[in-house]
């Protein structure tokens, strides 16, 4: 039997972060001496390039070293004003090691402490002779972070989220605070930043190796392009295809992983059964009864459902349970009512977990980068958003409420680099789920047109979503993701073939959900039918408050941290 605190545990691990095992962690804690400018603010000169770096303690969410390293605020000004950049590294037991990894975080705007239990739990044990850095984005965390205190104070108007109506003053305040040096916020000097961490720690005999997820790729990529030789070797996992993937579409990316499910619904023995041979448009006909009122007995409109949904795309834990409680609504017997409501409660009071004490991820930064470099141009009109969205029946709402602050938002200029892929021929890996909504597979496999020098290999996994290296589990008892083992071959040796083998050994989607799971969730002893599981009776009773079902659901599905 499961326990309610371990089923909690896990589902907080992969809504909270880039997934399960790359959750962030707890939050809090002293920030590591370093003898350095404070996190969010600037120093006058003396970035100090050439200083051997002052490792210290870590604060409780990082690794075991850290260090706030001063680097120049403006690249191309290194005697000028310096930044406070925060990296943290472990190194190899052994004290051998054969090669640095640098994990790069995505988002834009998440933070990089959600590497600790990765390399904790799973890679440290796969790949123990390996040190690893990871290094915060500047404008995130301990990076200076990018913030409105007024408006995320948590007794403001929308606590830590900043609300439609309290942008507008973020907005000027983020001016009055930074002026043109909101600028030196970009993909390119973080670029920088990692070259000038990367000459400060190389050592002779180590292979220098960067690993970006989702916007990491995007970072990765950005350091290929300006330094073409500054790593040995590069692993994109989830890849933000440059000039192809832009935010602004990220509404329509959700329906055609479900469209894919669909398929795979259709053909499993159960799901099938359930569903029939069309489970898109079974999914499609129930949001039309949703609209006209159909199980009113949920005490849920059709829009509450629709900004509910996309959670169930997005974590592959909950991927399997939609076709299901889809299933139920659509029945709408007093005991699917019941079913889902306790299914719903459960969730909520899972997500309203507290989280890390103190703010690292920011969304002010986030919304920079999105805006600035991860935008169409020209950029869709408010209107032609809402139509995207409007044309969807899984939409996360995400590029329509960024866009509202496009004309506003003081977006920093484009580069040389903007758009362009590297012409870098250092090895490299580039992974990606076929059933990805935040990087769509069609757009992620551009990369294997562009990336085409010797050793350089792009891989589509079967089954997984976003972030291959954790969520590609395979049927072998007590190994690594795919993703992972592939990554660790790659780094032992980055100019051999790339082992994909893994790839047959891959667990498929399928609906034979662990039982203790069902009863947890559901309330019941099966997904599908009404046999109620005693033991949870009182709970499927208690009245639910869907709006915050769906805030919650949305917070959790936002595009920061994907």
């Amino acid at each position: 039997m499961i326990d309610d605190r371990v089923l909690r545990a896990g589902l907080l691990l992969a809504m909270l972060g880039l997934t399960a095992l790359a959750a962030g962690c707890s939050g809090g804690g002293d920030q590591a001496s370093a003898g350095t400018t404070g996190a969010g603010t600037t120093g006058a000169g003396g970035s100090g390039e050439s200083a051997a770096i002052a490792w210290g303690s870590c604060p409780d969410d990082f690794l075991s070293e850290c260090a706030a390293v001063p680097l120049p605020l403006d690249p191309s000004a290194p005697d000028g004003e310096a930044l406070p950049v925060f990296v943290s590294r472990r190194l190899a037991p052994s004290g051998a090691a054969r090669a640095q990894v640098w994990l790069l975080q995505g988002g834009p705007g998440d933070s990089g402490s959600v590497f600790k239990d990765a390399i904790e739990q799973l890679w440290q044990g796969v790949m123990p002779d390996i040190d690893w850095y990871v290094l915060e984005h500047r404008g995130v965390g301990l990076s200076g972070r990018l913030a409105c205190p007024v408006q995320e104070d948590p007794g403001s108007e929308g606590g830590a989220d900043i609300t439609a109506s309290e942008w507008p003053a973020c907005i000027q305040a983020l001016k009055e605070r930074w002026g043109d040096d909101l600028d030196h916020f970009t993909t390119s000097a973080d670029a920088e930043d990692l070259a000038r961490l990367i000459d400060r720690t190389r050592e002779p005999g180590k292979k220098v190796v960067v690993y970006g997820a989702s916007y990491g790729t995007t970072r990765a990529l950005r350091f290929l392009q300006a330094h073409p030789d500054g790593a040995d070797a590069v692993i994109l996992d989830s890849i933000v295809s440059p000039g192809a993937q832009h935010l602004s579409r990220y509404d329509t990316q959700y329906d055609p992983v479900v469209r894919d499910l669909s398929e795979i619904c259709a053909a499993d023995p159960v799901c099938g059964a359930k569903l029939g041979p069309e489970p898109w448009a079974k999914l499609d006909a129930l949001f039309g009864k949703l609209t006209a009122g159909h199980c009113a007995q949920l005490g849920a409109d059709v829009g509450l459902f629709a900004s509910i949904a996309p959670l169930f795309v997005q974590i592959p834990l909950l991927r399997t349970h939609l076709f299901p409680l889809a299933y139920r609504i659509d029945r709408c017997e007093p005991g699917d009512v019941q079913v889902v409501g306790h299914y719903m409660q459960t969730l909520r009071d899972l997500m309203s977990q507290p989280g890390e004490s103190e703010p690292r991820a920011s969304v002010i930064l986030g919304t920079h980068v999105a805006l600035s470099e991860l935008w169409e141009e020209p950029a869709p009109t408010p209107a032609e958003l809402q139509a995207r969205c409007d044309a969807q029946r899984f939409c996360p709402r995400e590029a329509l409420e960024l866009g509202a602050l496009y004309e506003a938002w003081p977006r920093y200029p484009h580069d040389r680099f903007w758009g362009g892929w590297p012409g870098s021929t250092v090895p490299i890996l580039a992974m990606n789920g076929l059933l990805d909504p935040q990087t769509p597979i069609g757009l992620a496999e551009l990369s294997a047109d562009e990336l085409t020098a010797p050793h350089q290999t792009f891989v589509a996994v079967p089954w997984s979503p976003h972030g291959v290296a954790f969520e590609s589990p395979v049927k072998t008892p007590g190994a690594a993701p795919c993703g992972t083992q592939m990554m660790a071959k790659f780094i032992a040796d980055p100019e051999a073939p790339i082992d994909t083998t893994c790839l047959d050994d891959l667990v498929p989607v399928a609906w034979d959900e662990d039982p203790a799971v069902v009863e947890v969730l559901f309330g019941a002893k099966d997904m599908w039918e009404n046999t109620a599981s005693p033991a949870h009776e009182l709970r499927r009773a208690a009245p639910i408050d869907w709006a915050a079902v769906a805030r919650l659901a949305r917070e959790r599905t936002r595009w920061l941290g994907r």
